[in-house]
């Protein structure tokens, strides 16, 4: 599970450096709602990852107390 997540990220990592381009040659485009979607989803991902570190701290933690 945890290659497939990477392997996303990879792909959204090549998808966000080509519309860096797009928007470097084109200017920015989409509407404000677009945007705060996007805004809305990253913060979803960055909190789920977060919450996995937290996640594993915790079980390190019991590992080296038990």
């Amino acid at each position: 599970m945890m290659k497939e997540i990477k392997n996303r990220l990879e792909l959204l990592e090549l998808d966000l450096k080509n519309l860096e381009k797009t928007l470097k040659n084109e200017g920015p485009y989409g509407t404000t709602e677009d945007w705060l979607h996007v805004l809305h989803k990253s913060r979803k991902i960055e909190e789920f990852a977060i919450t996995q570190l937290a996640l594993l701290k915790y079980r390190e933690r019991q590992d080296h107390s038990g």
